[in-house]
């Protein structure tokens, strides 16, 4: 198959394995087009026939009509089928993309799209999005640790002293656990008192089943009647059961247990009965 450059009209001789390898795109070898091979195909015998010598009988015809063929017309045919030689058709390469020709790059289908240089580079978009989603999810573990510090420290007592020093650092509170589940009230009893009658005397046990020192809780202490109604009810805070002597910032020691004892008057109340349960506020 023969093909010619649509730019320097120069013809060259390609075979089908060219025109496959880049679905006819290839690049001239005297100027360096890239055509399109097969819009620009030219049959070999239409070629063979206009390079044979004009029959005898077309020449007597052409003397008789004292027509001449036109100067140098012989001679402008002659580069045409000069290029035609095996070392025009060598020059003859596919045309391939390549980054300083423009018009190379559109003539290749794969190199137009570009989808090599994009697969390349999506590993490399990723690394901002993953250090992106660290930072965060270390930020977001920080704050949950500062909220729930208490709990932490509770969970894990080894970390208190560092919870200690980080809380120093930012100036922050570092409250004692508070787990009321291992609060429990041991034994308690409400009596009246064997000097004056009108003051009733509560008596409790309270134990911190912890290993670590936690809040002291506040008491509810509710009067009831034969009816096991309420009466009278009464907050009791740690001071108030504790008395003022006792640093209640310091926290109850885990794993210990402590008296208490309280005096209410209880003149005015008719009272059988009472609750008594603890609480975190």
């Amino acid at each position: 198959m023969i093909t010619y450059c649509p730019s320097c009209r120069t013809h060259f001789r390609v075979h089908a394995e060219q025109l496959a390898a880049r679905a006819g795109q290839v690049r001239c070898g005297k100027c360096g087009r890239v055509f399109d091979a097969l819009e620009h195909l030219i049959k070999e015998t239409a070629l063979a026939r206009a390079s044979l010598p004009k029959p005898e009988s077309e020449a007597m015809r052409a003397d008789a009509s004292n027509i001449e063929p036109a100067p140098g017309s012989a001679t402008r045919e002659a580069p045409e089928l000069a290029s035609e030689t095996p070392e025009a058709a060598i020059l003859l390469e596919p045309a391939i993309a390549e980054p300083e020709n423009a018009e190379s790059v559109t003539a290749s289908g794969a190199s137009a799209f570009g989808f090599g240089p994009v697969a390349a580079a999506t590993p490399a978009r990723r690394w901002p999005w993953l250090l992106g989603a660290l930072l965060l999810l270390l930020i977001l573990l920080a704050q949950a640790a500062y909220h729930y510090r208490s709990v932490i420290t509770l969970r894990f007592p080894e970390t208190r002293p560092y919870a200690a020093v980080l809380c120093a650092t930012l100036n922050c509170e570092l409250p004692l656990p508070r787990s009321i589940e291992q609060m429990t009230i041991e034994a308690s009893d409400l009596q009246a008192d064997t000097i004056n009658s009108n003051v009733m005397v509560l008596s409790a046990t309270l134990k911190n089943r912890a290993i670590v020192n936690q809040q002291y809780p506040s008491l509810d202490l509710t009067l009831t009647d034969a009816q096991d109604q309420p009466v009278v009810r009464r907050v009791l805070a740690p001071q108030d059961y504790l008395g003022k002597a006792v640093n209640v910032q310091a926290g109850f020691a885990g794993d210990s247990e402590i008296e208490i004892k309280v005096y209410i008057e209880g003149s005015r109340v008719k009272a059988t009965g009472y609750r008594l349960d603890r609480f975190y506020p």
